[in-house]
């Protein structure tokens, strides 16, 4: 076998076998810090619907991120343009105070800003994700590409100190031994007891990998691994305690199932995926912790297509599933990508693309979803 061939394969076989990017942060076993969302006993269910960028009049808007600062506003940033991976997409950011309205989106990452800070050819850009910080601080995660589409992906950060009116130059986050490509964001990050956060990403070259960013205090960040081989990505932490937690998981192979792994050490190590009851057609998910063992999942309720956005329940940990509601149901319409985020004020707040043109947003309480629970007989 020629030498070249032969350090090729060696390369990719490190990539398909996560060598080298195993090491988490220094110090003590990472601890999640999220606490589930809080709820009143006497609060009544509530149940609002609205868009997010009714007049945006893009051909397509993706992938809806939120995220809030201790100041109250909400902060929401997505992806727009003439289609995905197309050169003219840009990132987009619009907020919401208090009862408020959601400001008229504003341009704040384009593919020539990005190629000027990174210093790189830029083709088009991807998925994005906001962390607040408690002084404040903006932190903007967000996907270049750099050749071809999903898989030449790449990862970069930008920090904005002012609320998201101005940016700092982005820095390109080194994490693959592969050329560093095929990096991507997707879902809602968690915060850890240090006051760093654990952040889901993924790959997509040459397989479909579910990983973990960890971002301390200082910036630094490192990469662990949850699962891969060509079968599941995208996960969604929910911890359910401060060791403990479970990987909800898009679902890349023929059984069309929401996959599932657990953590009892930080997330230091995981179990081998396996398959939930609930279907998934190798569509995005988002689940979040609503205390005593229980576990929220917003996701697509068909093996086939996006035309069912539903929430289901679980309440012993990700054991066992039970539907709760179909939140939106069409033949041949795509509700994708949901994103559930949890406020101070005992709110749930989930943020999904619709049709492809619009992003919307659905707020509800645990006292509606405890109604919802007792209608479909449920515990």
């Amino acid at each position: 076998m020629p030498v070249a061939l032969r350090a090729l394969l060696i390369v990719i076989l490190w990539v398909l076998c996560g060598v080298g990017i195993h090491s988490l942060p220094s110090g003590a076993t990472p601890r999640f810090a999220e606490a589930p969302p809080s709820q009143e006993k006497a609060a009544s269910p509530v149940f609002l619907t609205e868009a997010i960028n009714p007049d945006q009049g893009l051909p397509m808007v993706h992938v809806a991120a939120l995220a809030k600062t201790p100041d109250g506003i909400l902060h929401c940033v997505w992806y727009g343009g003439s289609a995905e991976c197309r050169p003219d997409v840009k990132i987009y950011l619009s907020q919401k105070e208090p009862g408020g309205r959601w400001t008229q989106p504003v341009s704040i990452m384009t593919r020539e800003q990005a190629e000027w800070d990174l210093g790189r050819p830029v083709q088009g850009l991807g998925n994005a994700l906001l962390i607040a910080g408690q002084d404040g601080t903006l932190r903007l995660l967000f996907v270049t590409i750099a050749m071809g589409k999903w898989s030449g992906s790449q990862l970069n950060s930008s920090v904005s100190k002012d609320g998201g009116l101005t940016w700092s130059r982005a820095e390109h986050l080194t994490l693959s031994p592969f050329f560093n490509l095929s990096e991507l964001v997707r879902n809602r990050p968690v915060p850890l007891h240090d006051g760093g956060w654990c952040v889901p990403i993924y790959q997509e070259f040459l397989g479909k990998f579910a990983e973990l960013l960890w971002l301390s205090n200082e910036g630094v960040w490192r990469k662990s691994r949850v699962a891969g081989g060509c079968s599941v990505f995208q996960p969604s932490v929910v911890p359910t305690s401060a060791d403990s937690a479970v990987s909800l998981m898009r679902d890349y192979t023929k059984a069309r199932k929401v996959q599932i792994s657990n953590t009892s050490d930080g997330g230091l190590s995981w179990s081998q995926a396996r398959p939930t009851t609930l279907p998934n057609p190798d569509a995005g998910i988002s689940g979040l912790p609503l205390g005593n063992n229980r576990i929220l999942i917003a996701y697509n309720d068909s093996p086939k297509d996006r035309s069912d956005l539903s929430l289901a329940l679980s309440s012993d940990g990700g054991r066992n599933w039970s539907k709760l509601v179909s939140l939106l149901h069409e033949e041949g319409a795509s509700f994708a990508y949901p994103y559930l985020f949890p406020t101070s004020d005992g709110m749930i707040q989930l943020a999904y693309t619709w049709k492809g043109r619009e992003l919307r947003l659905i707020s509800f309480n645990e006292s509606w979803l405890n109604d919802q629970a007792a209608r479909s007989g449920k515990p």
